[in-house]
């Protein structure tokens, strides 16, 4: 029988916070990045307001299990210029150029929410560097995606007064979060946030992941590229194994993009996690992650 993943504490996504990014000059561009861990890499690309430290944080439930995280900022976000690739496409190839400057031929990828454009672009245009992806709450359908946070100057107050939440008073936060992107009603949020809060360590994902998003005048440049209109990767030519993990009560990324890519993708799994948008760091933290590392590994 396979061992049990290990779960982050605080201290580990603290530990990833304080890391030092640098930046490597490659073919597309400038790439800033910052890694953690030993063993396997895994590429963890971030998803919209992100960065290198929210890669980190979205990874740390792998490094802990024994893979090493390389995670970069995209074109836009902190230290990486929208130079480096405006289009989707060219952050695939901007992400490729990143392991050849790395001297890596494959890796895994895990990618989030607006990560998933890029990411998808990666596998699609660069079939053999990528040996396994996964794919959590991603973008995917063609369109111009929803702008659920036009005012990008009242980011970082919000993400403070819920980060003061989530310390003072953990339930309500813990609603508001699930609340804001989910789509179950009200009693049912503010049920499962009473359950949750009440489990030891729950919020440390989800307060990390805000930390990681702060900063808002240095992701700005990259948050307004996300929005701009998605021309579809050609997925049907992705031919790694491919993990879609979604949430069902999804709002900011809807399921119908789990399906879109799964339809397309051939050979792909489709795990759905019960809850919001936030499902992989609250309402699932205990089942999905435990459900990617024993994927990565072949367990099972």
């Amino acid at each position: 029988m396979a061992a049990a993943p290990q779960l982050p504490t605080r201290e580990d996504y603290l530990a990833c916070l304080a890391e030092t990014p640098r930046t490597v000059a490659t073919a597309s561009g400038p790439v800033e990045y910052a890694q953690r861990g030993t063993g396997e890499a895994v590429l963890a690309v971030h998803g919209t307001l992100g960065g290198w430290d929210q890669g980190l944080v979205a990874g740390e439930f792998l490094r802990v299990n024994g893979f090493r995280i390389i995670a970069p900022s995209r074109p836009g976000y902190l230290g990486t210029p929208l130079s480096t690739g405006r289009t989707f496409p060219e952050q695939g190839d901007a992400l490729a150029a990143l392991l050849d400057a790395l001297g890596i031929e494959r890796i895994i990828v895990i990618a989030a929410s607006g990560g998933g454009p890029a990411s998808y672009e990666l596998a699609a245009r660069h079939p053999d560097r990528v040996r396994k992806l996964v794919e959590v709450d991603a973008v995917c359908i063609p369109g111009r995606p929803p702008r659920l946070a036009s005012n990008l100057l009242a980011w970082d107050w919000a993400a403070k007064m819920q980060l003061w939440l989530l310390r003072q008073a953990p339930r309500q936060a813990l609603g508001a979060l699930m609340g804001g992107a989910g789509t179950e009603s009200r009693a049912v949020v503010s049920a499962r946030a009473k359950e949750l809060a009440a489990i030891p360590g729950r919020t440390d994902t989800m307060e990390a992941t805000l930390r990681a998003s702060l900063g808002a005048k240095r992701r700005r440049a990259g948050m307004k590229n996300d929005y701009t209109e998605l021309v579809p990767a050609a997925l049907e030519r992705i031919t790694c194994p491919t993990l879609i993990v979604h949430a069902r009560s999804d709002r900011v990324a809807p399921p119908a993009n789990a399906e879109y890519a799964h339809a397309r993708i051939a050979g792909s799994e489709l795990y759905w996690m019960d809850g919001s948008h936030v499902a992989i760091a609250l309402e699932a933290a205990d089942t999905a992650p435990a459900h990617v590392v024993s994927w990565l590994r072949g367990d099972g």
